[in-house]
């Protein structure tokens, strides 16, 4: 196996599976949120992507999570991804008041 593919095996071995990534975010004032309308790919009793290999071609809006997408604040705090990113600031729900 190559180093690449090595690396995108560690990187997508991180996933819990959760699903929680794959509902709608809005940017809003630069912060994100979470809403509670799941992806229509999303299937709610596994959690997993309906057609995850081709999901970028299903729905061109999905986006591949790499470091640096990461970085930007679109998964949840407890979320593997995440670990060990000093100072990161997780999306809330829509409806949450926001956190200072």
């Amino acid at each position: 196996m190559g180093d690449e593919v090595t690396a995108n095996t560690d990187w997508e071995a991180r996933c819990r599976r959760c699903g929680r990534c794959c509902f709608e975010k809005i940017d809003y004032e630069g912060r994100i949120y979470y809403t509670d309308r799941p992806c229509e790919k999303l299937d709610l009793e596994t959690r997993l992507c309906t057609v995850y290999a081709q999901r970028q071609t299903h729905r061109p809006g999905c986006t591949l999570l790499t470091e640096e997408i990461v970085r930007l604040g679109v998964l949840p705090k407890d979320c593997p991804y995440v670990a060990g990113i000093a100072g990161y600031v997780a999306p809330q729900l829509w409806d949450e008041e926001p956190s200072e």
